[in-house]
């Protein structure tokens, strides 16, 4: 959870710290493989936008699509868009 929420703040140029896509990435991939849905959700994000990591609709299908097996509805309505 502390990594998802640090991805947040990395992200979003919050808490005192500049915004870096970069460190987003970093710290929701560590917590996506720990199986965090909402960070499952926001690296799909990520790579769907291209932002901290080339932009790669397949590898946002995957990440979405193992946070939408965990029922995060974000995901799921993500996943929607994608298709």
């Amino acid at each position: 959870e502390a990594q998802f929420n640090l991805g947040l703040l990395y992200a979003n140029g919050e808490g005192g710290l500049t915004k870096d896509a970069d460190k987003a990435v970093a710290f929701f991939r560590k917590a996506a493989i720990q199986e965090n849905a909402d960070a499952q959700n926001n690296l799909g994000v990520m790579y769907q936008i291209g932002e901290g990591v080339p932009q790669n609709n397949a590898q946002a299908v995957e990440w979405y699509t193992k946070a939408a097996a965990q029922g995060n509805a974000d995901a799921q309505a993500n996943l929607d868009t994608m298709e």
